[in-house]
């Protein structure tokens, strides 16, 4: 008798085991309206795109036609929730938590005469989860807006004779101030949903190299308490090969060595350029602080190149046509070269931000690296040929 009750405890075991690995069949709505739609012109663009992002890169899985009224709607599984991105008319971006059934209502077309890239702030009706990302995305919202109003203030406190208010602003540091304000904001929110799968929304927007003692345990319970999301086992792994990673791109490192096509399809590789210091710019053509560091850079060429300096430019375009026009736009003298996987150039030399720069000395080591053309980069230079 006690062998047939311990043989069916583990019927029932195996039972609910099954059960909290085989999730019910549900649907969801996801609908919304739009209250600008496209003119004539571009009303090949009303619609509504939902999908997902493959590492950088969107990938749109369905999409709907947008009704003359400004309604669209999808239906989804909801089997196991998940985040899906929506494109609105090619205008409005929104992310959103497929748990339950939601409603958006958004702008779509900007009628304004002069259009700008500040989209406005989207509100989404649905699940409490949902609620943590209204919450996120507000904050990344009016941060975005206070950030404008403090250029703007900054521009015109400079244009005016009177130095005082101008530098006031500046030792005030505003935008240091918001960067502060903003990662503590951000901080905050994601301590209060720790316990939610949603919450890696905003874990993503954190500097994992900065917060990895307070993402990683959180990311270790979600995967505990979440296995069938996959997603977050994917970004704890990311976050913990970039560690690795990091460590291996630290000034007296050996840089990691990559060869990329240049126009003709000759690999140029970073080996060649051993016996000389030289500066591997990672850009694109879309990229404006890109092409507005060139001149800066072909500076520092004409001037060092004799003593042993040269330029390696790394484009991450994904448009050959657009990357061309570019360097004829442009002019570079040094040796251009295109990544064929963007993604995976990124991942080597951790950047998510271009202009990248990366001083690499006469041994093939990292010297330094810079987010952006700095004038830091400049004192290096002088440093190693002049003084």
């Amino acid at each position: 008798m006690k062998k047939i009750f311990v043989f069916a405890l583990a019927l029932t075991a195996a039972a609910t085991a099954g059960a909290q690995t085989k999730a019910k069949k549900k649907n969801i709505v996801i609908s919304g309206q739009v209250k600008f739609l496209n003119p004539e012109k571009y009303a090949a663009n009303n619609k509504v795109w939902i999908g997902f992002r493959d590492g950088r890169e969107y990938k749109a899985i369905d999409s709907v036609v947008v009704k003359e009224d400004g309604k669209w709607q999808f239906t989804v599984d909801a089997s196991r929730p998940k985040f899906y991105d929506l494109e609105i008319l090619r205008w409005d971006r929104i992310t959103v938590w497929g748990d339950a059934d939601m409603n958006i209502q958004s702008r779509g077309y900007d009628t304004a005469k002069m259009k700008i890239k500040n989209n406005p702030y989207i509100f989404i009706e649905g699940s409490d989860d949902n609620q943590f990302l209204n919450l996120l995305n507000h904050t990344i919202y009016r941060d975005y807006q206070t950030m404008i109003a403090v250029s703007k203030e900054m521009y015109y406190a400079g244009k005016v004779a009177d130095t005082s208010w101008s530098s006031y602003l500046k030792g005030l540091d505003p935008y240091r101030t918001l960067g502060d304000d903003f990662r503590d904001r951000i901080k905050v929110l994601v301590s209060a949903y720790k316990k939610r799968p949603v919450v890696l929304a905003g874990i993503k927007m954190m500097n994992w190299e900065k917060n990895q003692d307070f993402i990683l345990p959180i990311l270790a319970d979600l995967k505990k308490n979440y296995p069938w999301f996959t997603e977050i086992a994917e970004y704890k792994k990311k976050v913990e090969d970039n560690i690795a990673q990091a460590k291996l791109l630290q000034p007296g490192k050996p840089a990691p060595i990559v060869a990329y096509p240049d126009l003709d399809g000759k690999q140029i590789s970073l080996a060649d350029y051993k016996g000389k210091y030289v500066l591997i710019d990672f850009w694109a053509s879309w990229c404006g602080p890109c092409r507005q560091a060139i001149p800066k850079v072909r500076a520092l060429y004409d001037q060092y190149k004799a003593k042993g300096f040269d330029v390696l430019s790394i484009s991450i375009d994904t448009d050959r046509k657009a990357w061309i026009k570019a360097m004829n736009e442009e002019g570079m003298p040094w040796a251009q070269t295109l990544s064929p996987d963007k993604n995976k150039t990124m991942d080597t030399y951790l950047f998510s931000g271009i202009p990248t720069l990366y001083l690499i000395d006469k041994e093939g080591k990292i010297v330094k690296s810079y987010t952006g053309y700095s004038a830091d980069l400049e004192a290096k230079l002088k440093e190693i040929f002049v003084n």
